[in-house]
């Protein structure tokens, strides 16, 4: 007898017949998320008290609907808030910590794939780097993780390791560029967590695809999870809208004939980013048009409109490097990640790092505008995301960290486990913002001091975990503390914070920060150093030796930036969230 998935017609019909009330259901964070399944999931459950337990690595955009349809018992995630235009807490999250709207499970994003890498093969466990040193361990000790001492460990030097306990949801949803009859998936690098998510679930896989192809027709070295475990399967063409798809350059095979990538819907993610933040007005109105009013995915992509998809199709040309820009006219923004780009490519030529792991927001455009200013160099350094991109090249116009139009300019393209797991342990400098900082380099991106939940540790406790970092962040008092309330990444590695009007740096893990460079910030330029550290920060001003003094940006430097950044996403004078949540 054939071991064949159940073939739908309709999403829907696959989501209502296949998913029992209260089950662990686990979303599988690749590059194209499920997001056809998603809406099915609230549209056949919305009414029903669901009680269902999902994991998934991040809750944005779209899976904002899961939230506001309540359809959520318990969650187990890295990051919950907003990634696009900029990474910031969505108000619909706030109180998580207290267990409104729903129960919450944190975890980084390695720790989390690295738990259902556990339960893929059967292990009792998975050794980890991250999480020791900070406070996401404390609710999980002896629970789901288990702390030994270090096999080099000694009374002098004592170390510790961390294992994490295996993830087993009852089943994944996943969506997959192709699929055949046998219900084996193709899936495309950049590609997030990958097949672990698909392989740990224990009743099996439940897929969408954007086309389902004759048995045997997928050549072998392409299949990506084995139809032995996809136990149901339908066809939804831009099943992972708003999100983005890549399809593989590989045009003289017949499955990818008429496939093409499409990009990010990113107005779309806007809309939907800000009614999940708004009155219950607003969230009702959005859910009504894009979730219930469709009762198919093919309605929904006729509401989406044939136009709008053609060109998520469309590749933009990338924009040309602007016009020489004038020095002058920089602003706070602009000036920090300079200061940022500047010190990337100090500790780069000092310290030899040979790549760079960029966090999202104003750390990636420093990233980026480093690459590039080392290239001027000759000076190669390979800029890496956490999703999946190596050695990228942005192009130019796109800002979005995770835009698939950077995928043809990067070098390799793999997923979570190898730039997290592997990479970013071997001479990386990790660059990533904050929500605050301490002045011994611990990082808070969780609990504000009244409670209220900020977006959660994404792969930022990793990267903090094993490599050297630079954090850049816009100084206020509110963020620039002397201790943190939740230490979401322990700051033994943290070298430097950057901000819009200098750079504190410390040597030594037990050493405070210290303020060494200084420029004062466009916006005031009258202000002097002391001033400027006391009205910022809650960090001291400068004893003895006073701060070198830094130089102005360069029309160069402003140039790359501009350009890199034509829309002023990240560089606009107020960017990023100026409070935290509840403050």
């Amino acid at each position: 007898m054939l071991n064949i998935p159940k073939r739908f017609e309709d999403p829907d019909q696959m989501v209502g017949e296949m998913l029992p009330l209260g089950t662990y259901i686990h979303l599988a964070a690749t590059m194209s998320r499920p997001n056809a399944l998603i809406y099915s999931l609230v549209r056949q459950f919305h009414n029903q008290n669901p009680q269902f337990t999902v994991s998934v690595a991040g809750i944005h955009s779209s899976a904002h609907s899961m939230t506001m349809a309540g359809i959520i018992k318990k969650a187990i995630i890295g990051f919950a808030g907003d990634n696009y235009p900029r990474p910031q807490p969505n108000a619909l999250y706030s109180n998580i910590l207290k267990g409104e709207p729903f129960e919450v499970e944190l975890w980084s994003l390695l720790t989390l794939i690295q738990r259902l890498q556990a339960g893929a093969m059967r292990l009792p466990g998975f050794m980890t780097n991250s999480l020791l040193g900070s406070d996401m361990i404390t609710d999980k000790l002896g629970k789901s993780v288990f702390v030994y001492p270090a096999p080099d460990s000694t009374e002098a030097d004592p170390k510790k390791l961390a294992m994490v306990s295996p993830l087993n949801p009852d089943y994944t949803l996943i969506h997959a560029v192709i699929g055949d009859e046998d219900g084996n998936l193709v899936l495309t690098n950049p590609s997030g967590e990958g097949v672990w998510g698909a392989m740990a679930a224990v009743k099996g896989v439940i897929a969408s695809c954007e086309r389902i192809v004759p048995r045997g027709s997928i050549p072998a070295e392409l299949i990506s999870i084995p139809g032995t475990r996809v136990i149901a399967l339908t066809e939804a063409r831009f099943g992972a809208h708003p999100q983005s798809l890549r399809i593989m350059s590989l045009p003289h095979l017949e499955i990818f004939k008429d496939l093409s990538t499409y990009l990010d819907d990113y107005e779309f993610q806007i809309d939907a980013n800000q009614a999940a933040a708004g009155e219950e007005k607003q969230k009702k109105r959005w859910m009504e048009e894009w979730v219930f009013t469709p009762k198919t995915h093919e309605d929904y992509l006729r509401y989406v409109g044939s136009q709008r998809l053609r060109k998520l199709s469309k590749f933009p040309d990338p924009l040309p490097l602007l016009p020489d820009q004038d020095p002058e006219s920089v602003n706070d923004s602009e000036q920090m990640i300079i200061l940022a780009a500047r010190a990337i490519i100090e500790h780069v030529k000092r310290r030899g790092y040979t790549t760079l792991l960029a966090g999202i927001g104003a750390a990636h455009i420093a990233c980026w505008t480093a690459a590039r200013l080392l290239a001027k160099e000759n000076i190669r350094v390979h800029v890496m995301t956490e999703l999946g991109f190596y050695s990228m090249t942005p192009s130019m116009g796109d800002v979005f960290l995770f835009s698939q139009l950077h995928a043809n300019g990067s070098q390799g393209l793999s997923d979570i486990t190898q730039i997290l797991g592997m990479l970013v342990p071997d001479k990386c400098l990790g660059v990533m913002g904050a929500a605050e900082i301490d002045w011994f380099g611990n990082v808070n991106s969780i609990a504000t001091s009244k409670g209220k939940f900020i977006v959660g540790s994404g792969g930022a406790n990793d990267i903090a975990s094993t490599a050297d970092c630079i954090i850049v962040a816009k100084a206020i008092r509110q963020r620039f503390v002397r201790k943190v309330n939740f230490i979401t990444s322990n700051g033994d590695r943290v070298k430097e914070a950057v901000c819009q009007f200098g750079r504190f740096r410390r040597d030594k893990m037990e050493h405070l920060f210290e303020f060494t460079n200084w420029i004062a910030p466009p916006s005031d330029p009258e202000m002097e150093v002391e001033e400027a550290v006391l009205k910022f920060t809650n960090w001291f001003p400068p004893d003895e030796v006073p701060p070198k003094e830094e130089p102005k940006p360069t029309s160069e430097e402003l140039t790359i930036l501009r350009s890199l950044d034509p829309d002023r996403i990240y560089i606009e004078q107020f960017m990023v969230y100026r409070s935290l949540p509840g403050d």
